[in-house]
Parts: C-alpha cells; structure tokens; sequence
C-alpha cells in the first residue's frame, strides 16, 4: 500500500469511529422512558444498524487488502477510546468545576 492509502484507510478509521459514537449518542439521548417499546426499538434497531455499518466498513477494507482491514480495525478501536475518554473528560472538568463552585459559597 502507499502512503496515500495508509493515510485513507486512517482517516476512514477516525471517522468510522467519530460516526459510531455520535450515532450511539444521539440513540442515549432520544431515549423517553414514557415510550418504553420505542427506546427499546431505537436502541436495539441502530446496534443492528452500526453493527452492520461497520461490518461492511470492515469488508470495503478487507476487500482491498488485509494490511487495510488490520489498520482500519485498529485506528476504529483506537480512536474509539481516545475519542471517549476526551468526551469523559470534559464531562468530568464541567462537574468538578460545578461542583467546586457550590462549596465555596
């Protein structure tokens, strides 16, 4: 593979992965717990849905090398993590500081 290629398969790592995680929130979000059956559609409904999204991601990949499906895997598990823990810690950061302003007044 060249360069280029490395260099597209890492970008379509990243943002599988940016993707994914969107997805999965905007899914936590929706969910209304006066509409049970609903959640539980949209829940279950877009894991089959992302599963198979990257599924065939994962295929496209490995349709074009395996060198490719290794980096593609590997980048989307990677910057999954990355990309959660900065979420993580600017959930955090907003806390700490909240909850640091209530004790001193």
């Amino acid at each position: 593979m060249s360069i280029f290629l490395y260099g597209f398969w890492l970008l379509f790592g990243i943002t599988l992965a940016f993707i994914i995680l969107l997805t999965q929130r905007w899914s936590v979000r929706i969910i209304n717990p006066n509409k049970p059956k609903l959640s539980k559609l949209l829940i279950i409904g877009g894991a089959v849905l992302r599963w198979a999204f990257i599924f065939l991601a994962l295929l496209w990949a490995l349709s074009y090398s395996l060198p490719a499906l290794f980096l593609v895997f590997a980048v989307f598990m990677i910057s999954r993590l990355l990309i959660l823990s900065q979420w993580q810690g600017l959930l955090f950061r907003k806390t700490e500081s909240a909850i640091s302003h209530q004790l001193k007044e």
